[in-house]
C-alpha cells in the first residue's frame, strides 16, 4: 500500500520530533503493509518562503536517510508538503510542492470556516495544470453540512482523501462520516496522517479493512488503484458520480 500523506520526516512540523520518532513511525507504517510514502509536512505560504519550507524540508530528509536502519526499511520514499490553504497560490509556483514528479498537490482548508476563494484558487491550478488533493475532507464542518459544496470541486477534477483514523472510528460529523464519503466515490484515496506512535499512529491497513467489510473487496481495490496512479503521475479520471441529495434530514 501507499501512504501519500504523513508528517513523519523529524523536526519540521507538529509531527515526529526527532530521527527516532520517525523511525518509529516508519516501521509502524511498514508493519501496515505500507511500502511507498510521500512526506507531506506541513507548510503556510503565509508564514514562510518556499525557498526557506524547502530548504528546511531537505535537511530534515537528509537526517532521516543518515539514520540507522531507514535504507533497511527499503521504502520508496517522495517528498512532497500539505500546504495551508492561500490565494497566494495563484501567484506561486507550486511545482516543488507537489509531490515528487508529479502533479499532485496537497492543500488544507480551514476546518470550520470556508476561506473565500476556494473555487477560484481551485479552478487557477486545474489550468496551470496541477491536480489539489483535499486534505482530509471528513474534517470540514461546511462540506458535513452540505457535501455538495464537496461534490462541486470534485467536479472541477479535484481529488478528495479521507483519513484512515476518520474511517475506522466511524465518526460521522452532523451525519456524514469519512466511509459515507467514500462510498458515494465522492473521497478517493486514503492516507494516514500520521503524526506520531501514540497519538496519531499509522493505521492504514485497519481502514482498508473496513472498507473492505463494509463497502466491498472493488471498493477497497479501487482505493488502492487511485493511490497508486497518483504515486507514479498517471492521470486521475474520477468515477461520474450522483450529486448528494436530501431526504428526511439526511444525505444519501
Amino acid at each position: 500500500m501507499i501512504d501519500m500523506h504523513c508528517h513523519i520526516l523529524p523536526g519540521i512540523d507538529d509531527g515526529a520530533q526527532t530521527e527516532e520518532d520517525s523511525m518509529a513511525l516508519l516501521r509502524a507504517e511498514k508493519e501496515q503493509g505500507i511500502r511507498k510514502i510521500v512526506f507531506t509536512p506541513h507548510f503556510n505560504p503565509e508564514r514562510a518562503s518556499v525557498e526557506r519550507f524547502l530548504a528546511a524540508r531537505a535537511d530534515s530528509f537528509e537526517r532521516l536517510k543518515q539514520t540507522d536502519g531507514f535504507s533497511e526499511l527499503g521504502l520508496e520514499t517522495k517528498l512532497g508538503a500539505e500546504i495551508y490553504f492561500s490565494m497566494r497560490l495563484i501567484d506561486m509556483d507550486v511545482s516543488q510542492l507537489c509531490f515528487e514528479n508529479t502533479n499532485y498537490i496537497l492543500i488544507e482548508f480551514p476546518t470550520n470556516m470556508r476561506p473565500y476563494g476556494i473555487t477560484h484558487t481551485v479552478r487557477n491550478l486545474l489550468d496551470r495544470g496541477y491536480t489539489p488533493i483535499l486534505a482530509h475532507v471528513e474534517r470540514y464542518s461546511y462540506f458535513t453540512h452540505d457535501p455538495t459544496q464537496l461534490y462541486d470541486l470534485v467536479s472541477l477534477g479535484c481529488v478528495a482523501q479521507v483519513n484512515a483514523a476518520a474511517v475506522v472510528s466511524g465518526v460521522s460529523n452532523k451525519g456524514v462520516s469519512a466511509l459515507k464519503y467514500l462510498e458515494w466515490e465522492l473521497a478517493h484515496i486514503i492516507c494516514s496522517d500520521a503524526h506520531s506512535v501514540d497519538q496519531r499512529p499509522p493505521n492504514t491497513k485497519a481502514a482498508y479493512e473496513l472498507v473492505n467489510k463494509k463497502l466491498g473487496e472493488q471498493y477497497a481495490r479501487w482505493i488502492r488503484k487511485n493511490t497508486y496512479d497518483i504515486f507514479n503521475n498517471k492521470y486521475f479520471d474520477a468515477p461520474v458520480i450522483q450529486k448528494p441529495k436530501k431526504f428526511l434530514g439526511r444525505w444519501r
